[in-house]
């Protein structure tokens, strides 16, 4: 069961590539196919609707974004001709950071999947 698309529009705020879409792209049905084999109701149980619909968000909010992995124009100068871009998620290990979707996709699923410890076996 994939997120509604009207669902994922309600949290996508201002982004205006997630509000022009009306339902009928391809993009939607790639993104709908991925999302539920990543996001499963055995896992997720309360959770399920809220994170389906913030990894719905950050994947179409991705499929947006430059090849490359370069983030927003941060710097222009006009001067001496120079363009800097953000790195939005240069501080993790996935590109789930790079998103205020996936940012909030990994919370909910830190909620829901504790993280493992490994202990090293003590030498006596």
């Amino acid at each position: 069961m994939s997120a509604s698309l009207a669902d994922v529009k309600s949290i996508a705020g201002s982004d205006a590539f997630i509000q022009g879409l009306t339902g009928s792209e391809n993009v939607i049905v790639v993104v709908n196919a991925m999302v539920d084999i990543m996001v499963t109701e055995t896992v997720y149980i309360s959770l399920f609707d809220q994170a389906q619909i913030y990894l719905t968000a950050h994947l179409l909010s991705l499929s947006q974004q430059p090849v490359g992995g370069r983030g927003p124009l941060s710097t222009v100068s006009i001067g001496g001709v120079s363009r800097s871009f953000t790195l939005p998620y240069i501080n993790q290990k996935t590109v789930l950071g790079s998103t205020q979707f996936g940012l909030m996709f990994m919370e909910i699923r830190d909620m829901m999947i504790p993280a493992f410890s490994v202990a090293m076996p003590s030498t006596f």
